[in-house]
């Protein structure tokens, strides 16, 4: 069995979001999980982070609602397909919006 990692997962997100978005695709971003608590990234016994977090920002037209579920959608096929039990938290955003600057 191959061993995924956290570049493989951000890779094959990638892929899936431009599939899906195209051109409304501004970028795919990976953050640290939860990056804006103070006592940073949760860690395994491993000293791993446990969770991959990413930002997709999206052109206009953009509905945070009506984009909500693709989002997540592709995330959580992207889990299950790649057995990464660590969990993906994906967040989207209007590429103008305060969040994305």
């Amino acid at each position: 069995m191959h061993t995924r990692t956290p570049a493989d997962v951000l890779a094959m997100l990638s892929r899936r979001y431009r599939e899906h978005y195209g051109d409304r695709l501004v970028g795919i971003y990976a953050v640290p999980e939860f990056p804006f608590a103070d006592e940073g990234p949760e860690k395994t016994e491993d000293d791993d982070v446990r969770a991959i977090e990413v930002v997709v920002l999206l052109k206009d037209p953009y509905d945070p609602l009506e984009e909500m579920d693709p989002v997540v959608d592709i995330a959580m096929d992207v889990t299950e397909e790649y057995d990464w039990w660590m969990g993906i938290f994906a967040r989207h955003a209007a590429h103008n919006s305060d969040f994305a600057q």
